[in-house]
């Protein structure tokens, strides 16, 4: 097929630089990046007269069956497209291997350099342009596009993503039936909203994870933070509690205590959101099985 684009790589976060350097020493992927032009207000007078954007995509053809392949496209989400692609092999590596599929991930506006306004992206006014529904018209455009440049209108395309990714792919499937044939939404909260789960679902279910490697193990971290918001007001235990979480700084006061005891919960709710069964740095670099780790040590 041959994509005939102008490869385009502004790129400066060395995260990102790191993760390109990774994937070429490996080998076995081989993601090319590029731009569209984006519709910034598809809403308004239907898009006409809007101005655009440069909207970043990746493409992988490693693996793709030119004759027969479908196409595999991933919602991006709420950061940089490149960390996207470097966590997900399921879809990268097993499903494009087996499926022969043409690998596409797209980045979510206003992350990564997809930035509608430049440097006054995150301007106030500017950030109207922000929402679900422009997002998901950026991808349903670009694909239409996409497959008509590249002479692929009759293949199927499986929309694909994680968490908000994993939501916008089943919205994209359910409203856009036309444009993607299915959607894979992997810990996708599509009802997670007020009214429809309890609002504790979410650390019952991290606390969960815990709780299956060993019982104890949530027990033990609940005692903790007992103990850690018992001394939140008492300043001559600040020095131990610096200590024994190797802070870089002794607390000053009570709010840096929480602002620790907040790290703390996040980190742990992080863990068992990426509790994947090989090292990741989606986060942060992280071992196989975070939990089961934390909980060992």
């Amino acid at each position: 097929m041959g994509l005939m684009h102008k490869s385009v790589s502004t790129t400066t976060d060395q995260k990102v630089r790191n993760i390109k350097a990774d994937i070429k020493t490996k080998g076995d992927l081989n993601p090319q990046e590029y731009y569209y032009d984006a519709t910034i207000d598809h809403f308004t007078n239907h898009g006409a007269g809007s101005e655009t954007y440069k909207m970043r995509y990746l493409v992988d053809e490693t693996h793709f069956d030119k004759d027969n392949g479908p196409i595999i496209f991933y919602a991006g989400n709420e950061g940089d497209v490149w960390t996207f692609f470097d966590n997900s092999g399921f879809m990268t590596t097993t499903l494009a291997e087996e499926f022969g599929a043409l690998v596409v991930f797209g980045e979510h506006r206003y992350y990564g350099t997809s930035m509608p306004f430049g440097d006054e992206t995150f301007d106030r006014d500017n950030l109207k342009y922000l929402s679900v529904e422009q997002a998901q018209m950026d991808y349903v455009e670009f694909m239409i596009n996409f497959k008509k440049e590249h002479g692929l209108e009759d293949r199927a395309v499986i929309v694909g993503g994680g968490s908000y990714g994993g939501m916008l792919s089943a919205w994209l499937r359910m409203k856009y039936p036309h444009v993607f044939q299915g959607a894979l939404a992997a810990s996708a909260p599509i009802l997670f909203f007020d009214g429809y789960v309890s609002p504790n679902a979410y650390d019952d279910i991290a606390t969960d994870d815990f709780r299956k490697v060993d019982a104890q193990c949530p027990v033990n971290i609940k005692a903790g933070f007992t103990q850690l918001e018992s001394l939140r007001e008492q300043k001559d235990t600040y020095q131990n509690i610096s200590d024994i979480f190797n802070l870089c700084a002794v607390p000053s006061g009570v709010e840096e205590v929480q602002s620790l005891i907040d790290t703390l919960t996040d980190s742990l709710g992080t863990m068992a959101m990426v509790n994947y069964p090989y090292p990741t740095n989606f986060v942060e670099p992280l071992p196989a099985w975070p939990v089961t780790y934390s909980c060992e040590q």
